[in-house]
């Protein structure tokens, strides 16, 4: 469409007439047929809103027209504004008109806006403007109002009677192609129209014309003298254009978006200041951080465990004394706290232990133990501040718990690269990097919103399995390069860890045994937190003490040719 561009660029200008195409008759034996009109190929855009008659189109239909209007007029700019790097600028600066730093840093200014502008508007709006199938005709001879309607065979042959006559229906067949299957494809194109949500589209309406009224702000600034000496035309948008946006903006689907979006916020505000009521609430039932309250008690945010009930600290951000004295008196989450605290102590003396005596240090083991203690801290910093009343620092705290988890698991299996593939080792340095990889997506993902929440529990459970089973890439190389029978024999060692860790995953992913324990019985285990987390921690402390003993049978790896030391 051409001349739509032209229309949108140069809007006090009359339209100009349409282009024609007069078909040329080639010659032949007989040129007694009918001569054919002149055929219109394009309508020009109407010079107002009026004639669009958008009450009448779909909305998708609408916004691709918006699409192309906007997108046209950025061409326009562009083109106008790519003119200050022409060598009429010496002779402006020569004069003493211009100042050339001025102007070109004006113009990429606003390059820059538009370039981005740009951008969004393809990414935002549609690029089809038809709802349905029947509509492509609709337009088509609405841009084409002089194309026939073409009915039947015989009057094809009235607009080309010096074709020879056609071959039969069976023999024509069999040079086309097969259109057995074009109905369904044309069924899915329909779906894929219609699966365009308008309503979201619409909503980028309002951002676009800020972005536009941006734009032309900043243009507006300078325009006049810049346009004026370098005989540039107007850089001001279409009326046109602007009818589009005023007409969205103002139609009944916007409104209806606004007050969405006005609801949405509202229930928004609603949500922020029911929980910060429930935090009130829970603050004044701990009497500041004093007293243990009930599960009922915590707000939304602090739920994660409805089989633990009572036994809870909430303990305000300000009172951060009360949180440390915590870590040493009787609440559902003590045993969590020091089934971690105290492992910790003594690995981190052991691996001091270890470095004062270099001739002894084996690098695999000591980072094996560090990452395994960057654990065991993220685990016990986040029990500690599971009964703090501020939620952002609750949450930091649990991701940085995840984090540890990741680097734990990561560590497990880069040792047994470390082992196994040393008769390979540019093979296991790719292994190693994979672990390290997989040990940094564990950084990531704890800190996505939606990663922390009660109802993706299952799903952090699966990206640590993941990370756990990506362990068997490495066993199935040892299995090519050696034979499964030594990789078996390799790993065997590693087996009791590995029953630990899935062992006390049980435990915590179906909260046995306190959801099918009797209420009295659970209340006694939740004064001092002897719950499937307290267990799983435990497991976890056992399944480290196998994986480092494991590691002692791991050393001498697999039996080495002398073709393969060198690989």
């Amino acid at each position: 469409m051409a001349t739509s561009t032209t229309a949108t660029s140069a809007v006090p200008q009359a339209p100009p007439a349409p282009p024609t195409l007069r078909l040329r008759h080639v010659k032949r034996a007989s040129n007694n047929g009918p001569k054919l009109s002149p055929l219109q190929l394009c309508k020009p855009l109407p010079a107002t809103v009026d004639a669009l008659d958008l009450s009448r189109v779909s909305p998708t239909q609408t916004l691709a027209s918006l699409r192309f209007l906007v997108l046209s007029h950025l061409s326009d700019l562009e083109r106008h504004l790519s003119e200050l790097e022409s060598p009429d600028l010496e002779a402006w600066k020569a004069k003493g008109e211009i100042k050339i730093e001025e102007a070109m840093t004006w113009a990429k200014t606003a390059l820059d806006m538009l370039n981005g502008i740009r951008a969004d508007v393809r990414s935002q709006l549609p690029d089809v403007h038809f709802s349905d199938l029947a509509s492509v005709e609709i337009d088509v001879r609405s841009h084409l109002p002089e194309l026939p309607h073409l009915l039947d065979m015989a009057e094809v042959r009235s607009h080309f009677p010096e074709i020879s006559y056609l071959p039969d229906m069976p023999d024509m067949r069999t040079h086309l192609p097969d259109f057995s299957d074009m109905c369904v494809k044309l069924e899915d194109v329909r779906n894929r129209f219609q699966e365009i949500d308008s309503r979201k589209l619409l909503g980028y309406v309002p951002t676009l014309s800020m972005h536009l009224q941006n734009l032309h702000s900043h243009l507006s600034s300078t325009e006049a003298g810049f346009s004026k000496m370098l005989g540039l035309p107007s850089l001001a948008p279409s009326s046109l254009l602007h009818e589009v946006l005023d007409a969205l903006s103002s139609s009944e689907v916007m409104q209806e978006i606004a007050a969405l979006r006005t609801e949405a916020e509202e229930q928004s505000q609603a949500l922020i200041k029911e929980t910060a009521c429930e935090v009130a609430r829970a603050v004044e039932h701990s009497l500041e951080g004093m007293r243990l309250i009930k599960y009922h008690h915590l707000p939304e945010p602090w739920k994660n465990n409805p089989y633990v009930t009572q036994g809870y600290r909430f303990i305000p951000i300000e009172r951060w004394p009360l949180l440390i004295k915590s870590v040493f008196t009787l609440h559902n989450e003590t045993l969590n706290i020091h089934t971690h605290l105290i492992p910790l102590i003594l690995f981190l003396v052991n691996i001091i232990s270890i470095i004062r005596n270099p001739t002894h240090i084996d690098a695999p083991e000591v980072l094996f133990m560090s990452f395994a203690c960057v654990c065991l801290l993220g685990s016990t910093v986040w029990h500690t501040m599971s009964g703090c009343a501020h939620h952002n620092s609750m949450e930091f705290c649990a991701r940085v718990d995840y984090v540890g988890i990741g680097w734990l698991i990561s560590a497990s299996v880069a040792t047994t690269v470390y082992y196994g593939y040393q008769c390979h080792p540019k093979v296991g340095h790719a292994f190693e990097v994979l672990c390290f990889m997989m040990g940094l997506l564990g950084n990531v993902l704890p800190f996505m919103t939606w990663f922390n929440q009660n109802e993706y529990r299952f799903y952090r459970i699966g990206f640590f399995l993941t990370l756990a089973f990506s362990g068997l890439a490495p066993l199935f190389g040892m299995s090519i390069l050696h034979s499964p029978q030594e990789m078996s024999e390799f790993i065997t060692p590693l087996f009791p860890s590995f029953s630990s860790y899935l062992i006390g995953l049980a435990f915590y992913a179906f909260h046995w045994p306190e959801r099918h324990l009797p209420g009295n019985v659970r209340a006694s285990l939740d004064s001092f937190g002897g719950s499937s987390h307290a267990i799983w921690h435990c497991f976890i402390v056992l399944a480290v003490l196998q994986h480092k003993q494991g590691m002692q049978s791991m050393k001498d790896g697999f039996q080495c040719l002398v073709e393969y030391t060198s690989s």
